[in-house]
């Protein structure tokens, strides 16, 4: 008995780690891969030294407003600059800092719901204006919308591994 708990938990903790190892599909292109992983790198490169300088005016432009992330273990949408600046510290918590800051260019994923690092702290993509009907054909689709973060998990506990 005592074996197949052992067992049990060693392949539940294999299959958990796996899932947060996963490599990102925009330096390795796969059939996955979305055509604006290079505006998605760029803008990663851009939020990433933001956060790494604590340049808290420079983050706080890069997010599409209203932001949806938790404050005091409850989900909520932060409406402007001025509010997530006043919550700065309670966003970028430790967790969600370690986990960007710690974060390569490999570890960039996409998929239909935008781009993610981190094991899903932040998640951005391109942003339309609501007032736009954008056509998916148009060959300047992928690069024409400025790429925003749209979500900020920080109510989740994120391995850190140190760089």
């Amino acid at each position: 008995m005592r074996i197949r708990v052992v067992l049990l938990a060693f392949v539940a903790a294999s299959v958990a780690g796996s899932a947060v190892a996963q490599a990102g599909n925009c330096t390795r292109i796969d059939s996955s891969s979305r055509p604006d992983c290079p505006g998605a790198l760029a803008f990663f490169r851009s939020f990433q030294s933001a956060l790494q300088n604590n340049d808290r005016q420079t983050v706080a432009a890069l997010v599409a407003y209203p932001v949806l992330t938790s404050l005091h273990h409850k989900r909520v949408r932060i409406r402007n600059r001025k509010q997530l600046l006043a919550h700065f510290d309670d966003v970028f918590d430790d967790g969600v800092r370690c986990s960007i800051l710690n974060a390569t260019q490999k570890d960039v994923w996409g998929n239909w719901q935008g781009f993610t690092v981190g094991g899903g702290a932040v998640w951005f993509d391109g942003i339309i204006p609501p007032s736009e009907r954008p056509d998916t054909k148009a060959p300047d689709y992928w690069t024409k919308y400025p790429f925003k973060i749209k979500t900020i998990n920080n109510d989740a506990q994120y391995p850190c591994k140190s760089a």
